[in-house]
């Protein structure tokens, strides 16, 4: 699949993350369209699959996330994830202006790939640099 490019500020993904995301696909499937394309997972309780959901095999922008393993503090709904020029600077002004960090992954060069936020008033929200 390919990856469009999206602006900062811009909106460009979002997950639902829950206990079984199998057994919520196939309502996605039906009441949107969707298709589900497998994302092989693996943690310390062993390999699963997380899901890419597509339309005629193009990202809709969303998948569904198991919550378990670096998703086990994420909180069970739709998260959505806003295009930032620098993860890192994002986070600290995050921190500085009342907000916390909820989550953050990283890539293996150990830079931030992306972090889920919750701002002042606790709404949650993911901030990340899709290239």
């Amino acid at each position: 699949m390919e990856t469009p490019t999206y602006k900062i500020g811009q909106f460009y993904w979002a997950d639902l993350t829950v206990e079984n995301p199998s057994a919520v696909k196939e309502f996605y499937k039906q009441v949107v369209g969707w298709q589900d394309v497998p994302v092989p997972m693996n943690d310390a309780q062993g390999a699963y699959e997380d899901y890419i959901m597509a339309i005629d095999n193009q990202t809709v922008g969303g998948g569904l996330c198991h919550r378990r393993g670096v998703n086990s503090q994420i909180p069970p709904q739709w998260i959505m994830y806003v295009q930032v020029a620098d993860v890192q600077q994002s986070l600290e002004n995050v921190l500085q202006y009342g907000g916390s960090l909820v989550q953050e992954s990283r890539k293996a060069d150990g830079s931030l790939y992306y972090v889920i936020v919750k701002d002042p008033l606790g709404c949650v929200f993911g901030l990340g640099k899709m290239e």
